[in-house]
């Protein structure tokens, strides 16, 4: 008798729980994909230029590329490249990929430019979270475009996977410390003294 009642008890579970309609989420509409994807880049550029940042090739470890913000910059220079024998270079003109979207949109409001030609990009929320950025690339003819698939974690881009697989990239915020930092020392001791 007492099976009995366990199993009445739970059939009526399922058959109330089975009569709940959740209410279904309803799709972002493309304005709201690409401002969310925006934000999230417009805040990971401002993240990397106050607190550093280091851009790890993913498929080809330990090579990187570390930036110090402008404040935490040595002897006025702020980034390297570091290959996988830890050998570096100073870079003199860089384009960080987390600032890359940011960017290309901001040049294209300021010269008050439509979606195409050098402008030209486009964004994509894929079914597993991520955004694909697709967009002009520079020096082409007007259609060669290149892709990026970003994934955002608390608002900020944390990995960037490129058509090239060579280029995918891991992102770390935060303090340059430790080997890294002196590295970067040393690459610009050694640049300041070849340049006499």
């Amino acid at each position: 008798m007492k099976l009995n009642k366990v199993l009445a008890v739970a059939a009526m579970t399922l058959v109330v729980g089975g009569c709940s309609n959740p209410t279904p989420t309803k799709p972002k509409t493309q304005a709201q994909i690409e401002k969310e994807f925006l934000k999230s880049a417009e805040d990971s550029c401002a993240r990397a230029q106050k607190d550093d940042v280091r851009e790890r090739l993913t498929n080809n470890v330990p090579e990187r590329i570390i930036v110090l913000s402008r404040d935490h910059a040595y002897k006025n220079y702020s980034a390297i490249y570091i290959d996988n024998n830890d050998v570096a270079q100073v870079i003199y003109e860089l384009d960080l990929t987390v600032c890359g979207p940011s960017n290309l949109v901001s040049m294209q409001k300021e010269a008050n430019h439509d979606n195409s030609g050098d402008y030209e990009h486009h964004i994509k929320l894929n079914s597993d979270g991520t955004y694909t950025w697709t967009e002009h690339v520079p020096g082409e003819a007007e259609g060669v475009m290149s892709s990026n698939i970003f994934s955002v974690k608390d608002g900020l881009i944390i990995e960037s996977k490129a058509d090239n697989p060579a280029y995918d990239r891991t992102i770390e915020y935060g303090p340059i410390a430790g080997t890294d930092l002196q590295i970067l020392k040393d690459a610009v001791d050694e640049e300041l003294i070849r340049l006499g």
